[in-house]
């Protein structure tokens, strides 16, 4: 987690950073006090994470910091942001529980808060859940292939259950009501099959626990776990029912099972919303008290109402009686619940709101709305980032653009307020399960700060023609979209800084690389020069910010400089021999200086600093860095050079150096999260960095 504390500062410089203000986080689990008196949430990647609401009011009565409970987890490495388990109250309204730690309450206030004993290492509590009488909890090491079911109070073990040796990871841990049977959410993969397409396989497995003993193992076909919608769970009051979404890989089935057997007995289609199509997969679930209705949230801000019915003779059913949409949230419902009176539904928000709005069950009105998550956390926003090249910061300073690839949106934000301005939707085709033809690769900002230019880029085996989308930012909408025949593979091309050029690494009969312009698809050059058969396929392409030179890579260690006006190769690099180790796991630690006279190339150990004129070696510094996507960016006027480093499970750190020195201007740690990308605005005083779980952090220099 980021710290609030104010930013150490170099002796050597008068510069310290500082968080922008943040907008709200997700909401991630929500439930009612017995006495429906009560709104308990969790909100995820948040300093003030579990908190308390007074229903009646919407006031904040409480909030856990995120801090206090890592104290008393065990450290940073006792606890993480995963959201996946069940948030609840005790039958009796006394305690709360959620991820192994108990809120004692009396007339509705926190009197203690505690954790409990657990047989596994501190850095293993990630899926813990908790019985509803609170005496017993079940937790996982997915490594190992193992789930303990134990006493809360003591932490000996009960029974354990071990797996088979192909568990990639188990996302949810839950007890039905009653606390006789718990159901683990499992992804499974074969490790031993190595072809392209091979694909995982989502199981929930149901143990009884008085008897430890397995009771049916439910699969979920179709469903791989490569979704950034897991698998969701909702037991019946009574325990005998499991929903479930799964049917295909975007969830957009729910299924209902016999916890005895795991018989299916029935399935039913969710909601499709209109001008959504595609993007409504099912996110949250959760049964009535009486069991009567079940609520399903979707990906699209979609809640539906299904009346859950048994006629004589007859098999259950389910019917569509009810749909809440609220059209001024288009965000995910990452959470559901029903008061016990069953007349009031509540719903958690994500992404870009982090909000709880309240529904009538009955007319399907909105009731109330509490209010997202405050801003002292100084985090900006949330987006599904999977690639740096995937965010983008406008010249002035003033915007973000980032891809929320899960729904084939990319969103608009600002910076000064965090907040979310407007989506822009682009087309992907998706040819086999998870995986998709075409996605956004690459963006970037047109020099003015007008328009946002966008590449196509393809994905798996196929081989798809070059393709540039063109924004107007001011109206989020697309002025052009320009196809070049140009056949590429993935990560084989690019635009520069301002989005008005385009690179190719062209696959065909003869490797060529190409450079084009973007408005008109006109071919500027192909580049050509005589590289040795040990320089091989070139994977990654970089421009100069002058437009002058393009850099291509074609190992961890060998790179070539060539001149655009004239396509012939100036210079290669090899960086082979130099002292420690400098092969990365990073995608593309190269970068070119603003006046494009230095190409910085970051190593393991170290980051090299090369003349490009002359090809030498000008600075070294030092770093460790271990995987994970090494990230450099160069400020605006090529004073400062900021980079991550990874020292392993001491967390992940942002630094600033002044190269004029070689001075440390500013150190920043965040040890639950890697980070993914770091751009400054054309003004140099904003710096924006991405983390592993679609956070953007915003610093400012005072």
């Amino acid at each position: 987690m980021v710290s609030n504390a104010e930013p150490p500062r170099s002796e050597n410089s008068d510069q310290t950073w500082e968080y922008l203000p943040a907008t709200s986080h997700d909401v991630d689990q929500i439930a009612f006090s017995p006495d429906g008196k009560i709104l308990a949430s969790y909100y995820g990647r948040s300093v003030e994470s579990v908190k308390l609401w007074d229903v009646a009011s919407g006031k904040q009565l409480y909030a856990a910091k995120w801090v206090d409970l890592q104290d008393l987890a065990g450290g940073n490495e006792g606890l993480d942001f995963m959201n996946y388990q069940p948030l609840f109250f005790s039958p009796n309204g006394k305690a709360l529980t959620w991820k192994g730690f108990v809120w004692d309450l009396a007339l509705g206030k926190v009197v203690n808060v505690k954790a409990l004993k657990s047989p596994f290492k501190r850095f293993q509590w990630h899926n813990v859940a908790v019985s509803p009488d609170l005496q017993i909890a079940v937790s996982t090491d997915h490594d190992a292939g193992i789930i303990k079911l134990w006493e809360t109070s003591t932490g000996t073990e009960i029974y354990t259950f071990f797996l088979e040796n192909k568990v990639r990871d188990i996302y949810v841990n839950q007890f039905s009501p009653d606390g006789k049977i718990f159901a683990s959410l499992i992804w499974f993969w074969d490790y031993g099959d190595v072809s392209p397409n091979r694909r995982g396989e989502e199981t929930i497995k149901l143990w009884e626990v008085e008897t430890g003993t397995e009771l049916c193992s439910i699969p979920l076909p179709g469903v791989t776990g490569e979704t950034k919608y897991r698998g969701t769970l909702a037991f019946s009051s009574d325990g005998r029912i499991l929903a479930s979404n799964c049917g295909d890989t975007w969830r957009r089935v729910i299924v209902l099972s016999e916890t005895a057997t795991g018989k299916e007995i029935c399935r039913f289609q969710g909601f499709r919303r209109k001008n959504f199509a595609g993007l409504d997969k099912i996110v949250s679930l959760a049964f009535s008290p009486d069991d009567q209705f079940l609520a399903s949230g979707d990906s699209t801000g979609t809640i539906t109402l299904w009346q859950i019915k048994k006629g004589w003779l007859q098999p259950l059913t389910a019917k569509k009686i009810q749909t809440f949409i609220d059209n001024a949230f288009n965000e995910p419902v990452k959470t559901l619940a029903f008061s016990p009176d069953r007349q009031t539904l509540a719903s958690g928000l994500g992404d870009n709101n982090g909000g709880i709005l309240l529904w009538d069950v009955k007319s399907g009105k909105k009731l109330k709305t509490f209010p997202g998550h405050p801003v002292s956390d100084r985090r900006v926003c949330s987006s599904g980032l999977v690639d740096r090249d995937q965010i983008a910061v406008s010249p002035d300073g003033k915007m973000i653009a980032s891809i929320d690839d899960s729904n084939d949106m990319i969103k608009l934000w600002n910076i000064q307020s965090g907040s979310f301005l407007r989506y822009l939707k682009y087309e992907s085709h998706r040819f086999a399960v998870w995986r998709r033809v075409v996605i956004i690769g690459k963006l970037a900002f047109s020099q003015d700060g007008k328009f946002l230019v966008g590449v196509h880029d393809s994905c798996g085996p196929h081989i798809t023609p070059s393709k540039i989308v063109i924004w107007e930012v001011a109206t989020g909408r697309e002025i052009q979209s320009i196809q070049y025949n140009v056949q590429a593979n993935w990560g084989s091309r690019t635009v520069n800084q301002y989005g008005d050029l385009l690179a190719v690494i062209e696959r065909s009969r003869k490797l060529q690389i190409k450079v084009l312009q973007v408005r008109t698809g006109q071919i500027i050059c192909t580049l050509t020069g005589n590289l040795s058969d040990d320089y091989g396929y070139p994977n990654q392409i970089i421009f100069s910010p002058d437009k002058r030179l393009v850099a291509t890579r074609y190992s961890m260690s060998k790179f070539a400089i060539w001149n655009i006006a004239t396509g012939r190769l100036i210079r290669t690099i090899n960086t082979e021999d130099l002292e420690g180790d400098t092969d990365s796991e990073d995608p593309d630690p190269v970068l070119f200086s603003p006046d494009g006279k230095i190409l910085a190339i970051a190593g393991i150990e170290n980051i090299t600093l090369w003349q490009v004129s002359s090809g030498e070696q000008i600075r070294t510094i030092n770093r460790y860095h271990n995987g994970w996507g090494s990230c450099l960016a160069f400020s605006p006027n090529g004073q400062t050079l900021a980079f991550t480093e990874n020292t392993g499970y001491s967390g992940y750190a942002i630094k600033l150096w002044d190269l004029k020195t070689g001075s440390e201007i500013y150190l920043s740690k965040n040890p639950l999260n890697r980070v993914i990308s770091l751009n400054f605005s054309g003004n140099g005083q904003v710096l924006v960095s991405s983390y592993g779980d679609g956070t953007i952090v915003v610093w400012q220099q005072k």
